[in-house]
Parts: structure tokens; C-alpha cells; sequence
């Protein structure tokens, strides 16, 4: 009975300590030790039902209590990643209508010079042959629309 239940309290410190040291071996460490525990309370004592529920609640509410309130902890906040998935932070809608030369050739994409600014560009659709002048007509979120002039 002792071994069960030393089994059952390591199991539970490793599973809190995994909550706070996130990184899968003391998660793995907890499910194994309290599988164990539970294991031997059925072996060793009738008793094994009781050590399993409390492996189950423990577990669900230790998942339940990360998903839900770990984020809203300080820690939480240390570690989650407030940016915005996707945002580059980059405007080119100040390009719209200034002129270059085309770099690569474009068939229909490859690189212009535009200003001071080696960019990736799209054309309409046609080629335009390297060291052509092409003017920006367009600018869709990082994707800047040539064509030549």
C-alpha cells in the first residue's frame, strides 16, 4: 500500500512540475509513475478503483486547469506569444505608381529594382526582359504587381 501511494504522490509532484517545466519527460515521467501506482494498488490492495480515479481527476484536472487558466498566469504570459501570426509588418503601398527596372527577367515573376529597393515583383501576366523599365500599379498585402512601361 505504501508503495502505491509513494507512487501515486511522485506521480502527481512530477505531473505539476511538468505544468511548470514544460518539455514531454516529466509529462512522460507522471503518466508512467502513476500508470505504476495504479497498477500496484490493484496488485497489492483492493483498493486499485480509488487510485484510479484520483489518477484520472488529477490528470483531467490538470489539463483542464492548463488550457484554461495557465495562459492568464504570469508565467503563462512569459511564455505565450503575443504577435500576430502572419503579420510581417511590411507596406508597400507607398511603391504604387513609381517606376524601376527589372532586374531578372519576368516570367512573370523575378526581382526589380524599385527606388533603392531590390524586390521580389509579379507581372500582369507578360514577360518583360531584364533591364526593362516597369512601373508598380499594384500592391496586394507583400506582393507587388509591375508592369512594363
Amino acid at each position: 500500500m505504501t508503495l502505491a501511494i509513494t507512487l501515486l504522490v511522485v506521480g502527481l509532484a512530477l505531473l505539476f512540475f511538468e505544468i511548470l517545466l514544460p518539455g514531454l519527460i516529466l509529462g512522460i515521467c507522471a503518466t508512467l509513475t502513476l500508470a505504476a501506482s495504479v497498477f500496484v494498488a490493484y496488485m497489492q490492495t483492493e483498493y486499485g478503483h480509488l487510485f484510479l480515479g484520483i489518477t484520472v481527476v488529477s490528470i483531467t484536472s490538470a489539463v483542464i486547469w492548463f488550457i484554461n487558466f495557465f495562459p492568464n498566469t504570469k508565467m503563462g504570459r512569459q511564455l505565450a506569444s503575443t504577435s500576430t501570426v502572419g503579420d510581417l509588418g511590411i507596406d508597400f503601398t507607398d511603391l504604387i505608381n513609381l517606376t524601376g527596372t527589372a532586374y531578372t527577367d519576368l516570367r512573370p515573376s523575378g526581382k526589380a529594382t524599385i527606388g533603392d529597393q531590390r524586390l521580389n515583383v509579379v507581372t500582369e501576366g507578360s514577360f518583360i526582359e531584364k533591364d526593362n523599365s516597369v512601373k508598380v500599379i499594384a500592391v496586394e498585402g507583400n506582393r507587388v504587381v509591375v508592369r512594363k512601361t
